[in-house]
């Protein structure tokens, strides 16, 4: 396996971590709605937060690896000239 596919199913686990964490995230909400005072609630937020980061870092890692793909320049338009 390349450097590649094992970043891929690293991604794969932490994407469905992030739904449980998600899930516990509602229940919590659920079970409390004054969410200012629900500990559980905020600990399954902060929990999100570093899932999520952990899955841009392997993204931006995957892209980094990945193969390069040539951006087309965009052309820059001139103004339209001016009329007498």
């Amino acid at each position: 396996m390349s450097v590649i596919d094992l970043l891929r199913n690293k991604l794969i686990k932490l994407q469905k971590e992030r739904e449980k964490v998600t899930l516990e995230k509602g229940l919590a909400a659920r079970d409390n709605t004054d969410l200012r005072e629900n500990f559980a609630y905020d600990y399954w937020v902060e929990r999100e937060f570093v899932v999520t980061a952990k899955i841009y870092n392997i993204l931006k890692e995957i892209e980094e690896l990945g193969p390069k793909i040539p951006r087309s320049k965009k052309k820059k338009r001139s103004h339209a000239p001016k009329l007498p």
